[in-house]
């Protein structure tokens, strides 16, 4: 008789863990469903888009002055980072020669080349170095890296390069190919037209 009353007891206690088990589910908040189409959506996003994402989340909240400046701190190291990854790109296509209408490593005319440069960051710009510069929007301040350098070489906008830096840019000159160049030579000194900015930068 004992036994059976024990027996009885554990059955009761286990329908009783059930029951509340099937309570807390019904009553908890709904789980976030990873598979559903928005959040698939989502998850389909560019590798460098996500590591945007989280890298610019520096705070979980902007609504506090503070909160402003260390997400704004934050687009500005990613940019920076951008601009010498850019710039980096760009040196290794040293040499390669000029093709007038390359847009590839076997040769490269200068739009094509820069194009396929910002390309490689996921920015796709246009073909021709006129539209590039109606493209960008003006450098103030002065060129920084990473900005696009534009001549008028015959006649309008003509020519493109990248620049680098301390006065110097890279860019596929017609008698060298992919080379660097100084903005104080004489040459595109005389030619310089100005320069534009596609990507932010410190």
């Amino acid at each position: 008789m004992r036994h059976a009353l024990l027996v009885g007891a554990f059955a009761l206690i286990l329908g009783g863990f059930g029951s509340l088990e099937r309570a807390e589910a019904a009553t908890s908040s709904p789980q976030l469903d990873f598979t559903s189409p928005s959040t698939a959506n989502a998850q389909a996003l560019s590798p460098d888009v996500a590591e945007w994402t989280t890298r610019l989340l520096v705070t979980p909240t902007v609504r506090h002055h503070g909160g402003i400046q260390r997400l704004t701190g934050g687009i500005l190291a990613r940019t920076s980072k951008i601009a010498q990854r850019l710039t980096s790109d760009a040196l290794r296509f040293l040499g390669v020669p000029y093709v007038f209408g390359g847009t590839s490593t076997s040769g490269f005319d200068c739009s094509g080349f820069v194009q396929h440069v910002f390309a490689m960051m996921g920015i796709d710009l246009p073909r021709t170095a006129d539209a590039q510069y109606d493209f960008g929007r003006p450098a103030l301040g002065g060129p920084r890296a990473g900005d696009l350098v534009f001549f008028d070489t015959y006649g309008g906008v003509s020519h493109v390069g990248i620049y680098l830096g301390q006065g110097r840019f890279v860019h596929a000159s017609s008698s060298h190919g992919v080379m660097v160049s100084h903005l104080s030579d004489s040459y595109w000194a005389s030619r310089y037209v100005g320069a534009k900015r596609l990507i932010a930068s410190r």
